[in-house]
């Protein structure tokens, strides 16, 4: 996880951390092709671009 580990906010490091250990690298792909789910950002009290940051660095995890 040492991508995931470089995020400094530490919600949006558990939410890529949360990502990393439930999403497949298909899901994470199409979830970054997307907007921002709304009802996510919502739930774990994160910014678009936390979610975006988020998404990169778990897909690029499990892509190493």
């Amino acid at each position: 996880m040492l991508l995931i580990n470089h995020i400094n906010d530490p919600q949006t490091k558990a939410f890529a951390k949360h990502c990393l250990e439930e999403k497949t690298a298909e899901q994470l792909r199409a979830a970054a092709k997307k907007q921002p789910d709304e009802g996510v950002i919502s739930e774990w009290g994160i910014t678009e671009g936390q979610y975006e940051e988020a998404i990169a660095a778990a897909l690029a995890e499990l892509e190493a």
